[in-house]
């Protein structure tokens, strides 16, 4: 379980710091109302998860080794978030606008095959290697294998940057829907952890 965990916080970790990156090319070069936009989205998980984090009472503390057997599957997450965008901003490129077209040699979408080919069978070796054998060699064998699969991620992380260039060039929102949406989703900013203090306070016997 809690290995899962720290899948989990890899990739929301590294969703949240994609969803950054794509703020700031939509401010570099897009529309400031859109990339306004994305920035409150972001602030709906990031407020609710912080209060969370904040509610949850503190856990026993690992030791060492465990913490960086965590933090090393964490990369696997980290690496998910990357390959997601890619993914998602490729079908936007390709599908949606029709702008771009695939490099891989597998063509669109069997590329996604070719990525899965390698991240899923390195997610489960990396499991098997920091949870399961416990060695001390074997934790030493999944730090460059965590290395690479870093590096196979940045490669997914800058060709999905490259594609979601595609929509920063086109980006554009219809006046009359700015301050509806900006409406919208500010209200969400304070029902959402409004909700969540509601449902954590201690019901009455």
């Amino acid at each position: 379980m809690g290995s899962l965990k720290s899948l989990a916080q890899g990739f929301l970790v590294s969703a949240a710091s994609v969803f950054l990156l794509s703020i700031l090319l939509l401010f570099k070069g897009g529309d400031s109302w859109i990339a306004m936009l994305y920035l409150l989205v972001l602030l709906v998980p990031a407020s609710s998860l912080t209060y969370l984090k904040l509610k949850k009472p503190r856990s026993q503390a690992k030791d060492g080794a465990d913490k960086w057997r965590h933090l090393l599957f964490s990369f696997q997450g980290v690496v998910l978030a990357f390959w997601m965008f890619d993914i998602a901003t490729t079908f936007y490129a390709i599908n949606v606008t029709g702008l771009a077209y695939e490099l891989n040699p597998l063509g669109w979408p069997l590329g996604i095959l070719g990525a899965a080919s390698y991240y899923v069978p390195t997610a489960v070796f990396s499991y098997v290697l920091l949870f399961k054998m416990k060695e001390p060699v074997a934790f030493y064998a999944a730090i460059p294998l965590a290395l690479i699969t870093l590096g196979m991620g940045a490669m997914n992380l800058n060709a999905g940057a490259q594609n979601f260039q595609v929509f920063v060039d086109a980006a554009a929102l219809a006046t009359g829907m700015q301050y509806g949406l900006l409406a919208l989703i500010v209200g969400a900013n304070l029902a959402v952890p409004l909700a969540l203090k509601m449902l954590s306070r201690p019901k009455p016997l």
